[in-house]
C-alpha cells in the first residue's frame, strides 16, 4: 500500500513537470453587430478591431446605452457591459477574446448644425464650434447697437435653450456672452457682429467640363444671383433663381450646359451691386480607351484575352486600361477565363465583355474587369490588383449597358462587417466607379495604378468612404435582368474644387468576389461604358 502511494505522487509530479507545446488556435474576433441607442450610422471595422459610432444629434453623448454587441463565432467573450451607459464624447476601448486578447476601440462623432445669421448680413457667418464664437458681418451702414437675429441653432433642435433669449440679443458693440445649454450642460458662447465695407465679393468659380460651380457673398435679404456668357459674346445669361442656394449673405451655385474646353465669362450681383467679371474655362470630355471592348488580344499569354492588342492601329488600345482577373484564374487552364469577349450576345458594335463567375479548383472567382493592372499571385490563397489610371476630369455620372444572370450563392467565405447576405441568398452584381487622389506610396500599388487590393487581407479592401475618394458611384443588384438595360451611375463628389488624380471603375458578376463568396451561376455582360459630364 505504501509504494502504491508513492507510485501516484510520482505520476502526480511528473504530470506537473509535463509542458503543453500544443499552441492555442489563432482566431481574430468578428463583431457583427452593434446597437446603440441613438445612432444615426454604426461602422463595424474588423479589421481595424475599431467600431465608428455617429450619433444623432439630439443623443447625449455623455450617456450613450449600447443595447447590443454580437460576434460570428460563439465562443468569443467581451469585457464590454451592454448593461452599463457610456460617455463616447472619447474613445472608448474594450477586450474581445477568443483564445487570445484583442484591444477593441469605439470611436464616435455627432454632427450639429449650426447657424446665426442677422438681418443685412453681408457674406457667411464664421463659426467656430471649438472654441465657441461666432461672427457675422453686416453693411458699413448697419447700426450694429441695433442688430435683428434672423436665425440662431447652437445645440441639438428642440432641446437646446439659450439665454439671454434671442429677442434680447440687440447691441453687439462689444460682442455678447450666450449661454446655450442643453442635456443639463450649459456651454458660454461669445457672439459678434462686425461691419465691412464689401457689398457684393466673387468668392470661388470651379469649372468642370460641362458645369461651373460658383460662390459669392452679398447681403442678406438682397436679390442675388450670378449671370455668364461665352467670353466675348454679347448676351449674358441668369442663372435660375431657383438654382442658386443661400446661406446668410453668402450665394452659390451650378451653372449647368457649358460646352468643353470654352471660355466663359461670369459675375455676382446682389440688389444693385456686381462683382468684377471672372473669366474660366471648362474642361475636356474624355472617354476611356476601349470602354465597348472592341479591342483585344493575347498578349499576355494564349490562356486568355486582354483587352488591348499593341498592333492595333488606335494608339490608346495599344497599352493596357482594362485588367482582370484572367491571369489567376487560367492558371490551372485556359478553361477557367473567367472574362472574355462576346460576339453573340452584345449591345453595340461587335463586340461586349462577358464576366463569369466560377469555382477555379479550390477558390472562387468572380467575373471581373477593372480599370488598373492585376500584379500577382498569392500562393493559392488570392491575388494582389492595382485598381486605377491616371485621369483628372470630373464626370458627374457613369452610363452602361449590362445584362445580367444571378443564382443562389453557393460559395460562401464570409461577407463585410454589416452585410447579412449568407450562402443561399441571390448573388450581386457591381459596378461602380471612384475618382480621387490616391498615392501609391500610402495604398501599396504604383504610380499609374495606385490603390492595391490583396484579396488575402481585408485591410487592404477598397474602401469608398477613405479620405481620398473625391468622387463615388455605384450600382448592386441581386436580379437578372430581361435582356439589356441601360444603368447610369450618379457620381457624389464630396469636393467641388479638388481635383483627382486617378479614375477606378469596376465590373462583377458576383459583388464580393474579393471574400470569395458567390454564385457559379452569374454572368453578367457589360458594353458601351461612357462617362457623362
Amino acid at each position: 500500500m505504501r509504494r502504491f502511494f508513492v507510485y501516484i505522487i510520482l505520476l502526480v509530479s511528473l504530470a506537473g513537470c509535463i509542458k503543453n507545446d500544443i499552441p492555442l488556435p489563432v482566431i481574430v474576433p468578428r463583431v457583427t453587430a452593434f446597437e446603440v441607442d441613438g445612432a444615426s450610422k454604426v461602422e463595424i471595422n474588423s479589421e481595424q478591431q475599431t467600431i465608428y459610432v455617429t450619433l444623432a444629434e439630439a443623443t447625449d453623448i455623455k450617456n450613450v446605452k449600447v443595447k447590443n454587441i454580437s460576434f460570428e463565432d460563439a465562443r468569443t467573450t467581451t469585457s464590454f457591459d451592454t448593461s452599463a451607459v457610456y460617455d463616447l464624447s472619447k474613445d472608448v476601448t474594450f477586450v474581445v477574446s477568443i483564445y487570445q486578447d484583442y484591444g477593441w476601440r469605439i470611436v464616435t462623432e455627432q454632427p450639429i448644425e449650426r447657424y446665426f445669421t442677422v438681418e443685412g448680413q453681408v457674406g457667411s457667418t464664421e463659426i467656430d464650434a471649438i472654441h465657441r464664437r461666432v461672427v457675422a458681418y453686416v453693411g458699413s451702414k448697419v447700426d450694429i447697437r441695433n442688430i435683428t437675429v434672423s436665425s440662431l441653432k447652437l445645440g441639438p433642435s428642440d432641446i437646446t435653450t439659450y439665454s439671454p433669449d434671442i429677442t434680447k440679443l440687440k447691441n453687439f458693440v462689444n460682442g455678447l456672452d450666450l449661454d446655450v445649454t442643453y442635456h443639463g450642460r450649459t456651454e458660454q458662447w461669445r457672439m459678434f457682429v462686425e461691419t465691412t465695407t464689401t457689398v457684393v465679393e466673387f468668392k470661388n468659380v470651379n469649372a468642370w467640363t460641362g458645369v461651373a460651380w460658383v460662390s459669392a457673398e452679398g447681403v442678406a435679404g438682397e436679390k442675388r444671383g450670378f449671370k455668364y456668357r461665352k467670353k466675348g459674346s454679347g448676351e449674358w445669361f441668369d442663372v435660375a433663381e431657383g438654382a442658386v442656394e443661400t446661406n446668410g449673405g453668402a450665394f452659390s451655385a451650378c451653372i449647368e450646359g457649358l460646352s468643353p474646353l470654352t471660355e466663359y465669362e461670369c459675375y455676382a450681383y446682389s440688389g444693385e451691386n456686381n462683382t468684377e467679371v471672372r473669366a474660366f474655362t471648362t474642361e475636356e470630355a474624355r472617354q476611356m480607351p476601349n470602354s465597348g471592348f472592341e479591342t483585344f488580344s493575347n498578349a499576355e499569354s494564349d490562356k486568355y484575352y486582354s483587352f488591348y492588342d499593341p498592333s492595333s492601329p488606335v494608339a490608346e488600345n495599344q497599352t493596357k486600361w482594362w485588367c482582370s482577373g484572367n491571369r489567376g484564374s487560367t492558371t490551372v487552364g485556359a478553361s477557367y477565363s473567367i472574362t472574355n469577349p462576346d460576339a453573340n450576345d452584345k449591345k453595340e458594335g461587335d463586340y461586349s465583355v462577358r464576366m463569369e463567375s466560377q469555382y477555379v479548383i479550390v477558390k472562387f472567382a468572380a467575373g471581373n474587369i477593372f480599370v488598373g493592372e492585376f500584379d500577382s499571385l498569392v500562393g493559392t490563397s488570392g491575388g494582389k490588383v492595382n485598381f486605377g489610371r491616371p485621369f483628372t476630369l470630373r464626370p458627374r455620372k457613369l452610363s452602361l449597358w449590362l445584362k445580367y444572370e444571378t443564382g443562389p450563392i453557393d460559395r460562401f467565405n464570409g461577407a463585410p462587417d454589416n452585410d447579412p447576405v449568407k450562402k443561399g441568398d441571390m448573388d450581386r452584381c457591381q459596378v461602380f466607379v471612384a475618382l480621387g487622389d490616391w498615392d501609391y506610396r500610402d495604398y501599396g500599388g504604383t504610380p499609374n495604378s495606385p490603390v492595391q487590393v490583396n484579396t488575402t487581407d481585408k485591410k487592404t479592401f477598397f474602401n469608398p468612404n477613405s479620405e481620398n475618394v473625391i468622387g463615388y458611384g455605384s450600382y448592386v443588384s441581386d436580379k437578372s435582368t430581361d435582356g439589356w438595360i441601360k444603368v447610369e451611375i450618379p457620381i457624389q463628389y464630396k469636393s467641388v474644387s479638388k481635383k483627382p488624380t486617378h479614375i477606378i471603375v469596376s465590373c462583377a458578376s458576383s459583388m464580393l468576389g474579393d471574400y470569395f463568396t458567390g454564385s457559379t451561376s452569374s454572368k453578367l455582360w457589360v458594353d458601351d461604358v461612357k462617362l457623362e459630364y
